[in-house]
């Protein structure tokens, strides 16, 4: 009889480590989503006050020089240009050869995507992005 007992202690021991472990575990599966989360936002935040607004046509002049910079190495047919032709710039992406306009897309979103040309063009031709 004795003996059953130790038994049942022993697993009843063993069910309260496991549980204690499981709900350890959650708690830390909860800290580690929080911490995601909170990277993610900073992310966001840090995105958001990066992007400058473009006010000038120098400065415009400015980034569309910079992004022709970062994708010479490539080889590409394309080449950034800029239309000013409404309040806010426009960077438009151009077919060298035709002088097609691609695509075209408002200033910020390209000076937040400038570093990224950059850091790709750096990985890929060794020099700094």
């Amino acid at each position: 009889m004795e003996l059953m007992q130790n038994v049942a202690k022993m697993q009843n021991s063993q069910m309260r480590m496991e549980s204690s472990q499981n709900s350890t575990a959650q708690m830390q599966k909860h800290q580690v989503q929080a911490i995601e989360k909170a990277e993610i936002r900073q992310e966001q935040q840090t995105e958001q006050q990066s992007v400058q607004k473009i006010e000038t046509e120098k400065e415009m002049s400015q980034l569309v020089q910079e992004l022709n910079d970062a994708i010479s190495p490539f080889r590409t047919s394309l080449k950034f240009g800029f239309d000013n032709t409404s309040e806010d710039f426009y960077v438009s992406v151009i077919e060298s050869k035709t002088n097609r306009m691609l695509s075209r897309f408002p200033a910020e979103e390209a000076v937040s995507f400038l570093p990224k040309i950059q850091e790709v063009n750096g990985l890929l031709f060794d020099q700094k992005g």
